[in-house]
């Protein structure tokens, strides 16, 4: 009926929707139930997008929303958040966490200290490149609480 190409073109007005700074939070909502996972990795990594939004997309199926999500820059999220998307089974979804700015120190340095290899060199490496006492402690694999 409809063509695959029809689909795409449809998905991506969806996506350069969901991409328009002037949305209001009941159509961020509407966005983040999209059948298609660009659209709702759209949402989820908006600082602007309600927490409780924020909260379902990243428990959500698709790696792509949840790295979204890990690479939300809102101030103010949940550290329990951050600390869910760090045990993402999924290695893109934590080293989205990684390089996110905003992440605090304590997570990276939990991941810093974790047996997987690239997770706490990518760690280590993000609080070493910040220096001061955190360049110090990232090369040993830990971070300041604050």
């Amino acid at each position: 009926m409809f063509s695959e190409n029809y689909s795409r073109q449809t998905a991506l007005a969806s996506v350069e929707k969901a991409l328009d700074p002037n949305l209001t939070d009941a159509e961020l909502a509407t966005l983040a139930r999209s059948e298609e996972a660009k659209v709702r990795a759209a949402v989820a990594e908006r600082p602007a997008t309600p927490l409780t939004t924020l909260l379902k997309l990243a428990s959500d199926e698709s790696p792509t929303v949840r790295m979204g999500v890990a690479r939300n820059r809102r101030a103010e999220m949940p550290e329990d958040l951050h600390d869910q998307l760090a045990h993402d089974k999924v290695a893109d979804v934590v080293y989205a966490l990684i390089e996110n700015p905003t992440v605090p120190d304590a997570i990276i340095g939990r991941l810093a200290r974790q047996f997987h290899k690239e997770y706490a060199s990518a760690a280590r490496a993000r609080l070493a490149s910040k220096g001061g006492a955190a360049k110090v402690l990232g090369r040993l694999g830990i971070a300041s609480a604050g």
